[in-house]
Parts: structure tokens; sequence; C-alpha cells
């Protein structure tokens, strides 16, 4: 008798998990590969829908900063019921997914603005580049940190404002060899919408 209890017991739990799992109501995720990309970049999203059910239509949401979420994309299933698309956000950017009128957790991808930096001419001992500021809008009034990477780490030696069409000129006292140059920008001065950038590494030779 206790085992065709304990039988029935067994049996009514299994059906109340499957009436639980059959009750389920459909999901979708979304992730992004990398939570920063530079301006101009690209970063990948995927995510899953609930029944992993391939040829679902999944909708891509992006909210870029200081707007409104709208429709950007629309991925379809495939095995497992998997999604993805490549993002290219200008500015920080906000993305959900949409699946049978229910929406995921939102995903946030923040935006370093390029910066670029080039050496113009040099003498024995100064050096004079040319630094550019890009993304979706002007830069102008802002300024950026000029930096020597030394092996103590980075040394600000010099503020530097950006001008007319984002970029500038600035000259540099340079050691004869072996010298190591970046620009930042900060939050401060990176903000709305982008986070701190950083240039590419200018080395003597």
């Amino acid at each position: 008798m206790r085992k065709i209890l304990l039988l029935a017991a067994a049996l009514s739990a299994f059906a109340v998990v499957g009436i639980a799992a059959a009750a389920k109501p459909p999901g979708v995720t979304i992730a992004a590969a990398r939570p920063i990309v530079v301006y101009g970049g690209s970063v990948k999203l995927s995510g899953a829908v609930s029944n992993h059910q391939s040829g679902e239509h999944v909708l891509v949401l992006g909210r870029a900063y200081g707007t409104t979420f709208s429709q950007v994309a629309a991925a379809d299933t495939t095995t497992g019921g998997k999604w993805s698309y490549v993002a290219s956000p200008q500015v920080e950017t906000s993305y959900q997914a949409s699946w049978n009128a229910v929406f995921s957790q939102p995903v946030t991808v923040k935006v370093r603005p390029r910066i670029t930096l080039a050496l113009s001419s040099r003498t024995a001992r100064r050096g004079t580049f040319t630094v550019e500021v890009s993304g979706n809008r002007s830069f102008s009034g802002k300024y950026v940190l000029v930096q020597r990477l030394t092996r103590s780490g980075p040394a600000t030696v010099k503020h530097v404002t950006i001008a007319a069409g984002s970029s500038a000129t600035f000259t540099l006292r340079l050691p004869r060899h072996h010298a190591r140059v970046r620009v930042v920008m900060p939050s401060s001065q990176a903000a709305p919408g982008y986070i701190a950038g950083y240039s590419n590494v200018w080395k003597s030779s």
C-alpha cells in the first residue's frame, strides 16, 4: 500500500511540473558580445526564444541616447531558437528584443569617440601632432589630455582644446628616442552619450 501511495504522489508531482511547463509564458533574451564599442565599430547582439524553434520572427529595438525605443532590425531564429544581429551604435544605445508581444530586458552598449593621433612634422626636439575626434556630433570646444606613456605609467603633459572640425594641432617636446604619446578625452568632455576615449599610441623610432 505504501508503495502505491508513493507512486501516486510521484505521478501527481510529475503532472504538476508538466502543467507548469506547459503554462510557462513565452520569453526572449538578448545579450551584447561586448559592452563598449568605439564610434564606427559594431557589436553582435544575440539571444534565443523560449520555444527553441527555428523560423521565429524577432524584432530588435534600439534606444539611442536621448531618444525612445524604435525598431532597428528583425531577425529570424535558427537551430535552438537562437537569433543574432550586428548593430553599429553611433552613440550610447540600449537594445531590446521582442517576440510574440513579449520583450526582453534591455542591454546597453556604451560608445567611445574615435580619436586619431598623427605626427605632422618633427625637429630634433619637438613634434607637431594632429588629433581628430569623431562622433555623431561636433566636439569643438572640448579638450583632450596629451599623455606621455612611461614605465611608471601615463603622465599628462598638456591640455589641448578641440577646434572647429573636431580636430586640433599641438606641439610637444619629445625625447630623442623611445617616446610614446597618446591622447585621452575624459568622460566629462565626451559626454553626453559618450564615455572616455583614447587615441592610438604614437611611438618614436
